[in-house]
């Protein structure tokens, strides 16, 4: 016989075997590799001046600073909606629940500035000379602040909300409202005139584009309008979405749009209720010890209530407290062309503006964030605020941004120059288990005086806490250091980046943390023994295997919560009744992802030692003929090892034994005598079942071949061992008969009996 080389298909079958093995093998003595290298990955963490790139990357931020407003800190505001800025640099803020407005004068501290008496201030605008006008909801009054704080109703519509404004090019104030969803040009006080009438229930954005054109967004069916100066609208682009809430042009023309609110969700919300009217209804400078107005009602905030609110809704709506609801960016080109820059499923856009830099910028929640768009589904984390949403973004002086917060209300400004030194703060990695920390190295892009140190903690809650260690001293080898912090099931690590006054920020691409997990017993649940014969057989064909299962797993980098080492993996299969099969089933987990296997013994009703049943078991399944074991009571153990991925002396192991269960191979024995009463008067059929393990379930009989006719027993319940029927047998033809009674106990074993006679 000749020999040859093995061909290629019987190459690529040992190949396969092989992959399909070694992991398995691996799991509890394999490091795993926690890694963070992605947007997606560093955004899960804390930044504190520093930016996440869109690339993937930490660098350094924006300098945010909060702005010190000692009566808006001291009253704890909820919400502050608007903002607005004059020549001369002086920030105004506007927000509720009190219809307050704030003034932070360039380079000083902000103090309280007017009150309307309303409930909110969702609008600020300055005109050319410095005169603040202010709309205010749910009285709908439009209020013009000029000098020291010198206030009067410039405009009061017949609608209740007052959303937004804007100024056109003649300095006319543009006013969008609700209920009614109707646009107002007031040329002077006093002087309004419809402008436009959407027949939506809310518009609640503004924006002009270069051309003068009026853009408007809408709550109801998230329409964005372009309405030319002389009242002529078009709709730009219907929404999927229930409202556009924000709209801004860059310095090409391109539109942006902000949308947010679930599919399908009404539009208009419930009018609120008649409100007192403030009184008097114009006021001058507040000063301190003024009497406040009167406290006014809102849908979805109990009265007493703190007044720190999640907003989750539409700036439209009246109540709190929804859903949050998904939201999306358009970008609507030039050319009518419109696209979705930007969506999230959980994260809602309050806010969005141009910066001087030409990108657009969106502030959202929750938390609070500033981003800056970068591309198509692609940003830059600029800050996170410790506040729940960010509900205003302006343009100060140069290039420096406002933005305003709510939940609670603050004012922050995030100047144009990177700052100096940032720090990060990662997500809690969750070993699972108790684990020893290996070392930790990082990729990173370090100018010249630039800087980048790591350190880590540990701990066994899921939340920091004063159980967890220290902070290590600085990790300063990019290359990698052995992780100083204890052993622990959670460990968190924090850069530091800085810079050298004036020089290039450094850039963070990766870090990576080995570890070790502290190997864990097997997990067994729900051992089930299937009733009698039933059992499952294979189908000729196999599952289609997922990948991750043939690939080498020499190291496990970033396994999930639920990730499990790869098991053997059964085909499909069906359910079939085998007489005298037993099957056994169970569910096992490993917490560490190791492969198990498993051993089964039985024992007897009062029996001590347990027998083998089967030994090193890769399934949760077994199935065997119960005709090997003598009838009686039985228990059956499974006992789950990790010894397969595990060094000699380290593996764990859990067992459970399963509930009695009967194993009876013995049918009824059936006596059947027959007894002929007077001529007339019929036949009796008797007969008498006995089971050594019973009890018995049915008894039926046929005569001469014909159908089986159930019977009960003299005591009316099958449910004894032993059991005796009487039936009397009519009308039978004359001749010889012959009758067979058939008895089957609970397992299905089936006896009979059988008795010829002959009838005159």
């Amino acid at each position: 016989m000749s020999r040859t080389s093995p061909g290629p298909a019987r190459l690529l079958g040992a190949a396969l075997a092989l992959t399909l093995v070694v992991p398995g093998s691996l799991f509890a003595v394999t490091p795993v590799l926690w890694t963070l290298q992605s947007f997606e990955d560093f955004e899960k963490g804390k930044t504190e001046g520093v930016a996440v790139a869109a690339a993937g990357e930490l660098t350094l931020a924006p300098a945010l600073r909060p702005i010190k407003v000692p009566r808006l800190e001291e009253e704890s505001e909820p919400f502050l909606w608007s903002q607005a800025v004059d020549s001369k640099g002086t920030l105004y803020a506007g927000g509720g629940n009190a219809g307050k407005i704030y003034r932070v004068p360039k380079g000083g501290p902000g103090s309280l500035y007017y009150e309307t008496g309303d409930l909110a201030v969702h609008a600020l605008v300055v005109d050319r000379s410095d005169v603040l006008f202010a709309a205010t909801s749910p009285q709908g009054k439009i209020y013009r602040i000029s000098g020291e704080a010198k206030g009067e109703i410039y405009y009061q519509p017949e609608d209740r909300y007052i959303w937004a404004l804007a100024l056109g090019p003649k300095g006319e104030l543009y006013a969008a409202t609700g209920d009614r969803g109707v646009i107002y040009r007031i040329p002077s006080k006093g002087k309004g005139e419809k402008f436009f009438d959407s027949e939506e229930f809310h518009v609640v954005a503004l924006a002009l584009d270069a051309a003068g054109n009026l853009l408007a967004g809408t709550d109801g069916k998230g329409l964005l309008y372009r309405i030319t100066p002389e009242g002529k609208a078009t709709v730009l682009y219907d929404s999927s979405l229930r409202e556009i809430n924000a709209v801004a042009v860059d310095p090409k023309g391109v539109i942006y749009a902000a949308a947010m609110g679930a599919e399908g969700e009404p539009g208009a919300p419930a009018p609120l209720p008649a409100l007192p009217q403030p009184q008097p209804a114009e006021k001058g400078p507040a000063q301190a010890g003024a009497p406040l107005p009167p406290p006014i009602g809102i849908p979805g905030i109990e009265a007493g209530a703190s007044a720190t609110v999640r907003v989750t809704v539409s700036a439209a709506a009246p109540g709190f407290g929804a859903a949050t609801p998904r939201s999306e960016v358009y970008r609507i080109d030039p050319d009518g062309t419109v696209s979705t820059y930007w969506s999230s499923q959980s994260e809602v856009a309050y806010s969005l503006l141009i910066d001087g830099a030409g990108r657009p910028l969106i502030g959202s929640g929750d938390p609070g964030r500033i981003r800056a768009l970068v591309g198509a589904q692609q940003s830059t984390l600029l800050a996170r605020l410790p506040e729940s949403q960010v509900t205003s973004l302006l343009q100060g002086p140069g290039q420096q941004i406002f933005a305003a917060t709510s939940n609670v209300g603050r004012l922050y400004a995030l100047d144009a120059a990177t700052g100096d030194s940032g720090s990060y703060l990662s997500a809690p990695r969750d070993a699972q288990t108790g684990s020893r920390w290996g070392r930790i190295s990082w990729r990173a892009t370090i100018p010249t005086g630039a800087r980048v140190e790591l350190a880590t903690r540990s701990g066994n809650s899921n939340v920091p806490d004063a159980t967890w260690s220290d902070w290590s001293a600085a990790y300063l080898n990019p290359e990698g250091s052995v992780v100083s912090s204890p052993p622990a099931r959670f460990l968190q690590w924090r850069a530091r980046l800085s810079r050298p006054s004036g020089g290039t920020s450094p850039a963070l691409q990766a870090v990576s943390v080995a570890y070790m997990q502290s190997n864990l017993p097997p997990a067994l649940r729900n051992f089930q023994v299937q009733p009698p014969g039933v059992v499952r057989e294979r189908l000729p064909y196999l599952p289609e295997v997922d990948p991750q299962e043939l690939a080498f797993t020499g190291m496990r980098v970033n396994p999930g919560p639920g990730d499990i080492g790869p098991q053997p993996q059964a085909g499909p299969e069906k359910k079939i009744y085998v007489k005298g099969m037993r099957a056994l089933d169970w569910d096992a987990s490993d917490p560490n992802g190791d492969t198990l296997s498993y051993d089964l013994s039985f024992r007897g009703e009062g029996e001590s030692a347990w027998k083998p049943l089967a030994r090193g078991l890769r399934e949760s399944y077994f199935a065997f003929d119960s005709a090997q074991l003598p009838d009686g009571l039985y228990r059956v153990r499974v006992e789950a090892s990790d010894a397969p991925s595990n060094p000699s002396g380290q593996a764990k192991s859990a067992s459970l034994v399963s509930d009695p269960f009967l194993v009876d191979n013995t049918p009824p024995s059936v006596q059947v005598t027959v007894r002929k009463g007077a001529k007339g008067t019929g036949t009796t059929l008797e007969a008498a079942a006995t089971d050594t393990t019973g009890p018995i379930a049915r008894a039926e009989y046929s005569l001469d071949a014909a159908r089986w006719v159930p019977i009960l027993p003299a005591d009316g319940v099958n449910d004894s061992r032993s059991e005796s029927y009487s039936v009397t047998l009519e009308s039978l033809r004359p001749g010889e008969h012959t009758v067979i009674v058939k008895v089957t106990d609970l397992l299905g074993n089936a006896g009979a009996g059988k008795a010829t006679f002959t009838s005159e």
